[in-house]
């Protein structure tokens, strides 16, 4: 999603030749019906999800099959939670369920006179310097007499330990406030408030994604660097880093070898199973994370 400010020079050879067989693709005829595990338990107070479906032929334009009539409950050595099924295949907690630090967390899925486990470890997230913010110099009509500002998403690549990330931005309802009564909202700021006023959300931006500690130089290439540039006085940017224990980590890295990092470079990844923490072979991950916020409000 962002780029990483490296790099890479690549000598390849000037000639290269290779033999191309065509193979005829072969379309399954049917699933193998394998248990997918998509759970989590954080440290945030909310209805926490786990996410049930089967596997399907490898070439389908269908969903998912989602998998309903599970009794699933999270126990952490004292205390047990029973999830609902909301939806098919969507099962929470009650919103009032925060994960504690330290804590082991059991999932228990048990479906068609089968057990499904995992365990998952809460590990502490540290501290994390907030983004800069900074002045954003525009040049679009009413935009160029007030002070507007912005950030660069934080690079993929050289976080000091594995993330999972969300940053999110907010206006203030209330923006008008924040300016002299001579200001008049530019078209882009009149959008999100028009937004606002049939939504009652404030929110303008959502994105997440995951800080890697090592460079990943097949995977550098996916990334773009961009800039949040929406932000006014009273603004809210918040920022959550989720921690992922080694296993999480090597769980997420693997998936992204397979899928979004596959074929981007020069150094590919040899293809590999995807690790799992579910049993009975059934395949996803249960993780367990706790959640260090950083919020920062745009003032004079």
């Amino acid at each position: 999603m962002r780029l990483s400010k490296y790099i890479l020079l690549f000598t390849l050879p000037l000639c290269l030749t290779s033999c191309i067989e065509q193979l005829e693709w072969k379309h399954g005829e049917s699933a193998s019906g394998r248990l997918v595990v998509e759970g989590s338990i954080t440290t945030e107070r909310k209805a926490h999800q786990v996410l049930l479906s089967r596997t399907q032929p490898v070439i389908v334009e269908e969903l998912p099959e989602p998998v309903s009539n599970a009794v699933v409950t999270i126990d952490d050595g004292n205390v047990t939670f029973e999830l609902n099924e909301i939806s098919p295949g969507r099962y929470v907690t009650s919103d009032t369920v925060m994960g504690k630090v330290g804590n082991v967390y059991h999932l228990i899925i048990q479906l068609d006179n089968e057990q499904f486990e995992a365990y998952a470890e809460l590990q502490k997230s540290e501290p994390v310097e907030p983004i800069t913010i900074s002045k954003w110099d525009i040049n679009l009509p009413r935009a160029t007499d007030y002070d507007y500002f912005q950030f660069l998403f934080r690079d993929n690549f050289g976080s000091p330990m594995p993330y999972k990330y969300e940053v999110i931005t907010e206006i203030d309802p209330d923006i008008k406030n924040h300016y002299p009564s001579t200001w008049t909202a530019p078209q882009w700021i009149q959008v999100i408030l028009d937004r606002y006023q049939s939504t009652n959300d404030p929110v303008v931006a959502d994105s997440i994604y995951y800080l890697h500690p090592g460079l990943e130089p097949p995977a550098i290439f996916a990334y773009g660097e961009s800039n949040e540039a929406r932000l006014a006085y009273g603004s809210k940017v918040t920022e959550k880093f989720y921690s992922m224990t080694p296993e999480h980590y090597a769980y997420v890295r693997a998936v992204l070898s397979e899928t979004e990092w596959r074929g981007l470079g020069p150094f590919g990844y040899q293809p590999a199973n995807v690790p799992t923490n579910i049993s009975n072979d059934a395949l996803g991950y249960f993780s367990a994370s706790d959640v260090y916020i950083v919020q920062q409000v745009i003032s004079k």
